[in-house]
């Protein structure tokens, strides 16, 4: 059978060669034949070129099954995304397999439903995530943190070009 492989990781800072490497070694144990792989780094909630490129590939036919390391590395936009991203493929005759879901068969009388469930548990933990940093950045401030990148030396001169600018006297150009 000719797969795909997808993966994908938030950050740079992340690998994902875990998972590319398990997809691999899972694909090989079936006798499948990997065509065509696709890696995005970049968080869920940003538009992913290789997602993209995936949905294309499979529309022209290029492979007959999609693996995936699990759901939430598809998408955590909740139940209806993950559910119409998987009708996609379906109706390009290409059917998705989930590593750390295996037991995801189509054929299955409940299988929207436990798809439906699994996407809103992975839509619940992007939510979560999302608080967990927003309250470690509050903190940060509390704490008398500065954040973002240090000050450098164009800072200084937009603060002054600023301050100038207030009190209504002429900023110079090109300086």
């Amino acid at each position: 059978m000719r797969i795909a492989i997808y993966t994908r990781v938030s950050k740079d800072s992340q690998d994902p060669e875990n998972q590319v490497d398990e997809l691999r070694s899972w694909a090989e144990s079936q006798g499948h034949t990997i065509v065509a792989e696709f890696q995005d780094i970049a968080s869920g909630a940003r538009r992913r070129e290789q997602l993209d490129d995936l949905f294309d590939a499979a529309r022209r036919r290029k492979f007959d099954l999609v693996a995936i390391w699990s759901l939430d590395r598809l998408t955590r936009e909740g139940p209806l995304q993950t559910l119409l991203y998987l009708q996609r493929l379906t109706a390009m005759g290409v059917r998705a397999y989930s590593h750390q879901e295996p037991y995801l068969d189509p054929s299955l009388p409940f299988y929207e439903s436990i798809v439906a469930f699994l996407a809103d548990i992975a839509k619940w933990e992007r939510a979560r995530r999302s608080e967990r940093t927003k309250a470690g950045l509050q903190r940060a401030v509390k704490e008398g943190k500065r954040l973002g990148r240090p000050p450098g030396k164009k800072d200084s001169r937009k603060r002054v070009v600023r301050r100038q600018a207030w009190v209504g006297v002429p900023v110079p150009m090109g300086q």
